[in-house]
């Protein structure tokens, strides 16, 4: 009898059919997040990436924003603690009546400061220019590394005089003292000081009406100032040469020879160089000798005048006409006035000097 063969049929159980199974889907899975994992590693370096450049690119951008708005920045800060000082240290002393800061700006052309004071009036010049010089002081003290405008304004009536002016007190303390004192040494003889005191805009000390030169008239000032005052119908400005020191023609005397000609008109003194406008009553006629002489032969010593040139305006207060050079024109040469220009403009000066002489 044949024997009997375990065939694959008597084995039985399903396993002896089927194959192993095999785990197919952990192997996927592993097999899966293994490139998971590096687009992942890859995503948080481009984000990265993209964090400090907007890091680097905000920072930039403030920093540009900064440059081309300073007020907004360490510049604005510090200009405000300047003001801050200032009308704080203002306000403490007693002669102040209120301190107030108007103006604290930072921006590309530079930083200014404004700081407005009104003093208690028959506050004294040196009082005044004291408590200015100390303002900036202890200003500057407290914040050394500022350099831009500093400006007080300051205001009050002392002597009949009414003073408002704006004071550059960014430099040093005896100098803003100095300069003070010396603007306002026609205290009680002039009327109005306005303007500004070494800042951007002349001094005006105007003495009003007069009826006798003011005695203050040739006191030395600031460099850029003027003296103004009117005296029967002809209004006087007498501006100083580049040292603060005012030239000395006789105003007196050369009022009353312009007002041979007419009843009003301008005289004006820009440091060696004296310019008189109003002896032309009518326009068709222009200047003529008899009108001019009276007014050169007042300053015929040009040189203890302390003139280099003498111009008289050739038209009328009132004209319309425009000339580009309306002007006869005499130079002081070794003390005596001379012909400026030539041809028929020089002979009109010549003209004139002869009738002068006979004066």
């Amino acid at each position: 009898m044949p024997d009997e063969q375990t065939t694959p049929e008597h084995r039985g159980g399903v396993g002896a059919d089927k194959a192993p199974a095999v785990n197919s889907g952990s192997g996927a899975s592993v097999g899966r997040r293994k490139p998971s994992s590096g687009r992942s590693a890859g995503w948080w370096a481009v984000c990265s990436v993209l964090v400090i450049l907007a890091v680097i690119i905000g920072g930039y951008g403030c920093l540009l924003y900064v440059n081309l708005n300073p007020d907004s920045g360490p510049d604005g800060f510090q200009v405000r603690r300047v003001a801050s000082t200032a009308s704080n240290y203002l306000s403490s002393d007693p002669s102040v009546t209120s301190a107030e800061a108007t103006g604290a700006e930072a921006n590309i052309n530079g930083s200014s400061v404004t700081v407005d004071a009104h003093l208690k009036d028959g506050t004294s010049v040196e009082a005044a220019a004291n408590l200015l010089a100390s303002t900036r002081q202890k200003t500057l003290q407290q914040e050394p590394d500022y350099s831009g405008d500093f400006i007080i304004s300051v205001s009050w009536t002392v002597k009949g005089s009414t003073i408002d002016v704006d004071v550059q007190c960014q430099r040093d303390p005896e100098a803003i003292r100095t300069d003070v004192k010396r603007a306002l040494t026609p205290v009680g003889e002039a009327r109005t000081f306005t303007g500004s005191i070494d800042a951007y805009t002349t001094l005006t000390i105007d003495y009003g009406q007069v009826t006798a030169l003011p005695t203050s008239l040739t006191q030395p000032s600031v460099p850029d100032s003027s003296k103004t005052f009117t005296m029967n119908g002809w209004k006087v400005t007498s501006t100083p040469k580049t040292d603060g020191q005012f030239s000395n023609p006789p105003f007196d005397q050369i009022i009353t020879a312009a007002g041979q000609a007419s009843p009003t008109g301008t005289i004006d003194l820009d440091g060696t160089t004296l310019s008189v406008t109003g002896l032309v009553t009518e326009e068709n006629k222009g200047l003529t000798p008899e009108a001019a002489a009276p007014v050169v032969h007042a300053v015929a010593d040009c040189r203890a005048a302390g003139l280099t040139t003498l111009k008289l305006n050739i038209w009328a207060l009132n004209t319309t006409s425009d000339v580009a050079d309306p002007w006869l024109t005499f130079t002081c040469n070794n003390g005596t006035l001379t012909p400026t220009h030539e041809s028929t403009r020089g002979q009109d000066e010549a003209a004139i000097l002869n009738k002068a002489a006979e004066l």
